[in-house]
């Protein structure tokens, strides 16, 4: 629901984020996408579900695996090819797809401690790369966070 509201407020399309729970599972992980993507009771008190309109790629590290799901929305594969989304992430790291649809596709990258790959090592630099993916396709906010231009002013800066 958090995301529902910074889509409707802010325009965000897609996101990229990790989840716990599947523990590295792609079965799980997809079940988080679905329950991710359910409507939304206005009614509830705890609102649950409710991003279905934005596209997003989600990972689970486990010990054995990264898991990593892809979703984007049927107004968006226009714009954005899931497989290929996804195809990119996962050749960063050696993953492997295990399916692949116009609206959802996931895989996973195994641990591999001879080539120094462990699932929540290879977490977020996967997560950045799905979002430069999105960056170059103009469907992700440029990182243009200028503090320069933020000034801190102290008293002698205003006489009395």
């Amino acid at each position: 629901v958090e995301i529902e509201g910074a889509a409707d407020m802010g325009g965000l399309q897609f996101f990229c984020t990790a989840v716990e729970e599947p523990d590295g599972q792609v079965e799980f992980l997809v079940e988080s996408m679905t329950a991710m993507n359910a409507k939304s009771d206005p009614a509830e008190e705890e609102r649950k579900g409710g991003s279905g309109h934005i596209g997003k790629m989600i990972f689970s590290a486990g010990t054995e695996q990264l898991a990593v799901a892809a979703y984007v929305p049927e107004e968006k594969q226009g714009e954005l090819s899931c497989e290929e989304w996804l195809k990119h992430v996962l050749g960063t790291q050696g993953g492997e797809v295990h399916s692949t649809a116009k609206d959802v596709c996931t895989g996973y990258v195994r641990t591999n401690s001879d080539k120094g790959i462990f699932p929540l090592k290879i977490r977020e630099p996967m997560i950045m790369e799905a979002n430069n993916f999105l960056r170059k396709k103009g469907l992700f906010p440029e990182d243009d966070d200028d503090d320069d231009d933020e000034y801190v002013f102290g008293d002698d800066d205003f006489p009395s």
